[in-house]
């Protein structure tokens, strides 16, 4: 699994043209690969076809304010550092630039050493953020890779041994009828039943583990399935709102979409004390939108939003991989829903059951 190169681009929005040229000519002689722009949509039609690690965007342009593209930034996910500059600096700018996520504020006029300084810092934790997600996706890949090895040892080597064990049981028990023996023979049928039952735990971890299974049966289908064995095992309902049949553009949409779905139920299982969870897949525009909503106790989502979890550390990784994004609202005594938006266009409608 390969990551994409990182390349050192810069965006400037500028509408001073001097200014703008002059910006251009200083990160251009230190190797950076520049564009500019000298009003604000223009800034936003370059930011919606292509990447650009670091933004400098002057405060007042002549259509929109700096703070606009900020916002625009954050609204797309675009994971770019913004440099807010600006001849009229006052304490209330400093703070909605910073509210609204700017990396920095810098005020003219600046010398060149200064901003140099700056950009370079702003592109070192876009780099190294980039470098984490990139280590991050790589180890949920390698999980996933271990989860089909061990799937694959389960079925070949103990599936195996353990059918091999309950013919030889019931070919002693057929031996052992014509003396008789009912004490042996009731000690034998009981443990081929506990054969028989080991081997289709076997099974149900081997499907739970293989990304095969969830591939040849469907997503929905094998999502049911794995809800009916989880409402069996944990006594706790649940609704499934599901497409009858639909076309995945790409196996790892399906694949990772399962893997989030029992993430958040055993989730719910060992932390919620739910009795009730609502499972929802559909269309929304040219997105797909999956939610699980349980009826537990909730929590206290930390300060920004951001919540911690391996669980959920990995629903966010898992929709990261597939260019989505991750929603989680909770409340303590009001449950928890989990929000899942990944790009997809439906190839046809399908049915929800």
């Amino acid at each position: 699994m390969e990551s994409e190169t990182f390349i050192e681009k810069l965006l400037v929005v500028e509408d001073d043209q001097t200014v703008r040229e002059y910006l251009d000519a200083l990160f251009s002689s230190k190797g950076y690969v520049v564009r500019t722009a000298s009003k604000g949509e223009e800034a936003i039609d370059l930011l919606s076809k292509e990447n650009f690690p670091v933004i400098i965007a002057d405060l007042m342009l002549p259509d929109l304010r700096g703070i606009d593209i900020l916002d625009y930034v954050h609204q797309k996910d675009l994971r770019s550092a913004v440099l807010i500059i600006t001849a009229y600096r006052s304490m209330e700018s400093v703070i909605e630039a910073l509210r609204h996520g700017a990396y920095d504020y810098i005020t003219k006029p600046f010398t060149s050493q200064i901003l140099l300084h700056r950009v370079v810092g702003a592109m070192e934790k876009v780099r190294m953020e980039k470098a984490a997600r990139d280590l991050s996706s790589r180890i949920v890949y390698a999980t996933e890779e271990e989860r089909l090895r061990i799937s694959r040892d389960l079925h070949d080597e103990i599936g195996q041994s353990l059918a091999i064990m309950k013919l030889t049981l019931m070919a002693i028990r057929n031996k052992l009828i014509n003396n008789s023996t009912e004490d042996i023979i009731s000690e034998i049928e009981g443990l081929s039943s506990h054969v028989e039952e080991t081997m289709n735990e076997v099974s149900r971890i081997s499907k739970d583990l293989s990304p095969s299974y969830v591939i040849e049966l469907g997503f929905s289908q094998a999502l049911r399935l794995y809800l009916e064995t989880f409402s069996k095992k944990t006594g706790i309902q649940v609704n499934s709102y599901l497409p009858e049949t639909m076309t995945f553009q790409n196996p790892q949409q399906e694949i990772h979409l399962y893997r989030i779905a029992q993430e958040a139920l055993t989730n719910i299982a060992k932390h919620s004390s739910a009795a009730v969870v609502d499972i929802r897949l559909r269309p929304l525009g040219n997105n797909l939108n999956f939610s699980i909503t349980d009826n537990g106790k909730g929590f206290d989502i930390s300060k920004g939003g951001k919540v911690s979890g391996i669980g959920l550390i990995g629903i966010r990784e898992r929709a990261a991989i597939l260019g989505g994004k991750v929603w989680i609202e909770s409340k303590r005594g009001h449950g928890t829903t989990i929000r899942v938006e990944i790009p997809y266009g439906l190839s046809k409608s399908s049915n929800v059951a």
